[in-house]
């Protein structure tokens, strides 16, 4: 951003610096230039009027799938990463469940190398634990961390050998790296393809338990208790998953975990015809589930909020709810869904609220969170937390627009987004009035 950026009478929501007040701010150069009351806007700046609008960092999201590789029909790292800067993330953390997967030298290069030439938005690679995500031999984790990569994860294919498991937390912890776990017992899921309940029995679909969740979660901490590993769980759905979650953290373990916009929102309940948008892994729960969730972001048992974007062909979600692929996208819907079900609502404050999204997920994979303050390169979204929009799947930035939240209408969206200081997503049409002169979005 080689212009200046002078954004006027802002809420500056800053988590890591403990900072909720507002203020100007002055972006020049892609750095932070000024910070604070009553500054002057000067000769070329491009302005906002940020009266009413929050300014937070960029968003960090540590479970996105760009897919690319041998996957790129449904996402490659340029559309994701766009989808991402539209949702107000700067920072995206790659799962490695790929076609190949990210387990060896020679594919995480090739990895590299698209994300140099395509990413808009930070991304951080995930490799796997185990080569061909098999469960028996672990990936040169040492060796891969020092290339790169952020965490570790079989995602979709739990390492259901625990002396496997135990051997890749003593190896991660020799690589300074977190495992990230997709809690599922394979045998007790058999084959089901939603949550066990009255929703199931009524569609004549097979379900997916409880304890195909829980018993994972908990055989697990028992693994990191035995090795001093540290364990990050992904997408928790569950009450009694919370519960083990809790008790770990009470034990000093180093456990964390997070749970996703949809699990928050949505329940089994919602499922009322074969719409393959509303079948993930691990699948919608009850209403009392949706609420331990919420509960346990409040009270910090799960630590952040994370999307599991995970895209797919409109063909593929075409088959039979039984037959079709689990995942929905979610990087442009994050912040409206949990503003609504969080702020609007006071279980948080905004700065409660932000650190979901940006401070704590960047602690949990091993990053320094960002602190908006002079010389810092801007990585930052601007928000209206009270803009009421309706979002169209199919007018996203995602090349895939399986989504349970097609045509709902929201409240709060990400206006603007720059990512290691360059303008990555603007939206233009609801920035005009507030905006004197033009930002240039970066190409890539």
């Amino acid at each position: 951003m080689q212009q200046s950026l002078f954004i006027k009478s802002v809420l500056v929501v800053d988590p890591a610096n403990k900072k909720q007040e507002v203020m100007d701010v002055r972006i020049k150069d892609g750095l932070i230039a000024g910070c604070g009351a009553n500054l002057k806007a000067e000769d070329g700046d491009c302005q906002i009027d940020g009266k009413n609008l929050w300014l937070t960092p960029g968003f960090v999201d540590i479970h996105t799938h760009l897919r690319d590789l041998g996957q790129s029909d449904k996402e490659d790292i340029q559309t994701g990463t766009k989808s991402a800067a539209a949702g107000g993330y700067t920072k995206v953390l790659a799962m490695a469940n790929t076609d190949p997967p990210i387990d060896s030298a020679p594919i995480l290069t090739l990895l590299l190398k698209k994300i140099e030439e395509q990413a808009c938005v930070k991304v951080y690679p995930v490799a796997t634990v185990t080569k061909g995500m098999s469960g028996e031999e672990l990936t040169p984790m040492v060796d891969l961390a020092r290339m790169g990569v952020q965490a570790f994860s079989d995602d979709g294919m739990p390492v259901s050998n625990l002396g496997v498991l135990r051997r890749a937390f003593e190896h991660a912890k020799l690589a300074g790296r977190t495992i990230i776990s997709h809690a599922e017992d394979h045998d007790l899921t058999a084959g089901g393809c939603m949550h066990e309940g009255p929703q199931a029995t009524a569609l004549g679909l097979p379900g997916i338990p409880y304890a195909s969740e829980a018993a994972c979660v908990a055989r697990e901490i028992e693994v990191v208790r035995q090795t001093g590993g540290t364990l990050h769980f992904g997408h928790i759905s569950t009450a009694i998953s919370v519960d083990l979650i809790a008790q770990a953290k009470k034990q000093g373990l180093k456990v964390t975990a997070d749970t996703t916009p949809h699990h928050l929102t949505l329940s089994a309940d919602d499922i009322k015809e074969y719409d393959t948008s509303f079948k993930m892994n691990p699948p919608l729960r009850t209403e009392a589930d949706q609420k331990a969730l919420v509960e346990a972001l409040v009270n910090g048992t799960l630590d952040a909020i994370a999307t599991d974007h995970a895209p797919h062909t409109k063909m593929e979600k075409s088959l039979p709810f039984d037959k079709a692929p689990f995942g929905v996208i979610g990087l442009e819907t994050a912040l409206p869904l949990t503003l609504e079900k969080l702020v609007k609502t006071k279980r948080l404050t905004p700065l409660q609220f932000i650190s979901l999204f940006t401070d704590k997920p960047s602690t949990i994979i091993g990053i320094s969170p960002y602190i908006l303050k002079p010389g810092e390169q801007a990585d930052l979204a601007l928000i209206d937390p009270e803009l009421s929009w309706q979002y169209d799947a199919s007018k996203g930035m995602s090349k895939s627009c399986n989504s349970p939240f097609h045509l709902r209408n929201m409240t709060g969206k990400v206006l603007l987004t720059i990512a290691q200081g360059k303008v990555a997503y603007q939206d233009e049409l609801n920035l005009s009035s507030r905006i004197s002169g033009k930002l240039q979005t970066a190409t890539k």
